[in-house]
């Protein structure tokens, strides 16, 4: 899957599209707020997931519950052949929650050594990028979106 979809308009900088990519099972999806033809944008540009996104109206399709999922599927999923725990440090780390500090790395390490799981089953917690699959559902949800009916700017 290679597919551009535009969520709608911003507050602020224009148009909003994601590209979202799936190949060989592995995930990636980049944004662009308001983007120019000279590659440049008005607003944040690649993993635009860390702010809000400010939509003022929804292209064809979007909803605000739509646009929720895909921010919680691209937070969750995105680069899911770059983990660096296992199953169980991955459940782990998803069951405490969020992490907003400034070394998530150092963090997770302490986590896992609390719970009994830096080490687990003879993998160390980050030495090499593990690859996730993708469920079913994710696929198919992302396989769903509308896509855009406008060519983005640096297409």
């Amino acid at each position: 899957m290679d597919k551009i979809v535009h969520i709608g308009l911003t507050n602020d900088c224009g148009n909003l599209f994601c590209r979202i990519k799936i190949n060989n099972g592995k995930l990636s999806i980049t944004g662009v707020e308001g983007p120019k033809r000279n590659g440049d944008a008005m607003g944040s540009c690649g993993q635009i997931i860390m702010h809000q996104w400010g939509i003022k109206q929804f292209s064809d399709g979007w909803t605000i519950n739509l646009m929720n999922q895909l921010r919680d599927i691209w937070d969750k999923w995105h680069l899911n052949d770059m983990r660096a725990g296992n199953t169980d440090q991955t459940k782990c780390l998803r069951d405490a929650g969020k992490y907003t500090g400034s070394d998530w790395y150092l963090w997770a390490c302490e986590h896992l050594k609390k719970h009994g799981l830096y080490n687990n089953n003879g993998y160390v917690f980050g030495t090499k990028w593990l690859f996730e699959p993708l469920p079913k559902d994710v696929v198919d949800f992302l396989e769903s979106l509308p896509e855009s009916k406008i060519t983005p700017a640096w297409c």
